[in-house]
């Protein structure tokens, strides 16, 4: 008589299928995350296009002022700020903050598509020859809105009193 002794193949089994499924598992983590990281990157991308986009709108504003300033220091010293405001009060989207006769204090903003906007705040003075020059005292990056978020009272289980 022959004994027929089986190798046990059921151990090795479940193992081979246990270990599919968990690199199935890992497969698909991998792709979800990749994924992920590829919808963060295209947002990324399109926040800093935006952002270089009114950084540049931003610059082409600041040389438009300082022509406005250059334009304006041609005549009388004593009347500079006076005609300073003047045209600058015809530019767009610009604000006189404060002036008096020594400084004069300007703002404005340039908004981009993606919520984000740069706000400027400058102070125009004269230098010791008397030629007109700008400090830039603010250059931030800013939302536009900030998100609202809704206060939610959830009511908690305190137990048996």
């Amino acid at each position: 008589m022959k004994n027929n002794i089986s190798m046990g193949m059921g151990g090795t089994l479940v193992l081979v299928i246990f270990v599919v499924l968990c690199l199935t598992v890992f497969a698909t983590l991998s792709f979800t995350t990749a994924y992920s990281d590829l919808k963060l990157v295209n947002k990324t991308q399109e926040m800093t296009y935006d952002y270089y986009i009114i950084e540049g709108i931003a610059e082409k504003k600041l040389s438009e002022i300082f022509n406005i300033m250059t334009a304006a220091a041609h005549g009388d010293i004593n009347d500079y700020y006076h005609r300073l405001s003047e045209l600058l009060s015809r530019t767009e989207d610009v604000t006189v903050i404060n002036s008096d006769k020594n400084n004069f204090n300007i703002y404005y903003e340039v908004h981009g598509d993606k919520n984000q906007k740069i706000c400027v705040t400058l102070r125009i003075s004269n230098d010791i020859a008397n030629k007109p020059t700008y400090e830039i005292l603010t250059w931030n990056l800013a939302n536009i809105e900030l998100p609202v978020y809704e206060e939610e009272y959830i009511d908690l289980w305190e137990g048996i009193e």
